[in-house]
């Protein structure tokens, strides 16, 4: 298995920081681990270089928002950044559970402009609100507790404790975290990372991207789609 330290000490050999025979430095291997958590982190943040997509689910109590993080409400692996998708199960732990999509209110903004935030009916849109540590997510209308509630979040990148730490990633991970962190790691050294590098790094990103990659359906309100004139007065079609 691949651990930390071997990609780290292929890192330094690819920026020549590190001879054939030579062995790292405890030094060199804290500071290139620590380099090697802030890469993945960066990664954490872009939707196509994390390989998989994590459900979380909650039974609605009434209440209009929920608490999203390690040891929140919503107790997500990690604090996710966005909501990438929501949706309202109604009948749970039936033979027909029954999923209405939610739609995710995309700004604080588009919030605010809600007059009524406690009306409570049928939940059609959430807003989430990314604070640290741990995020809000607001429901509208706010839901019973018929409902069992359900976000989709983008599955944690590893942090490594140790060099010694096994790298639990698929395959196509090893090459993209290799040459990437040599271009990380290089100004460290007061190296420029050759052409060649930038190049592997490059191609083996956008093969971790390629493999990540899940476009969803077009869609548009039903009113666009209609063959309808359009009121800019009333903000209706007619």
């Amino acid at each position: 298995m691949t651990t930390a330290v071997d990609l780290i000490t292929l890192a330094l050999k690819d920026i020549g920081a590190l001879g054939i025979g030579q062995s790292i430095s405890p030094d060199d291997t804290e500071d290139a681990l620590g380099t090697l958590n802030m890469m993945l982190g960066q990664w954490q943040g872009e939707r196509l270089s994390v390989y998989h997509l994590v459900d979380t689910a909650l039974q609605s109590t009434g209440a209009q928002s929920y608490t999203v993080g390690p040891g929140g409400n919503f107790n997500t692996p990690s604090w996710p950044y966005q909501i990438n998708a929501a949706y309202a199960r109604l009948n749970p732990g039936t033979a027909t559970p029954i999923d209405y999509p939610v739609t995710i209110i995309p700004a604080r903004e588009d919030y605010a402009r809600i007059a009524l935030k406690a009306l409570q009916s049928f939940p059609n849109y959430a807003f989430y609100d990314s604070a640290w540590p741990l995020g809000a997510l607001f429901m509208y209308p706010v839901p019973n507790a018929s409902f069992e509630l359900h976000i989709v979040t983008l599955e944690e990148l590893p942090q490594f404790a140790t060099p010694a730490d096994v790298i639990n990633l698929p395959p196509q991970y090893m090459a993209a975290i290799r040459y990437n962190l040599a271009c990380y790691i290089a100004p460290s050294y007061q190296l420029d990372p050759q052409p060649a590098l930038v190049r592997l790094a490059m191609n083996a990103k956008r093969v971790v991207k390629r493999m990540n990659v899940q476009i969803k359906a077009m869609s548009m309100p039903r009113g666009l789609a209609a063959k309808q004139r359009y009121n800019i007065y009333s903000d209706r079609p007619y």
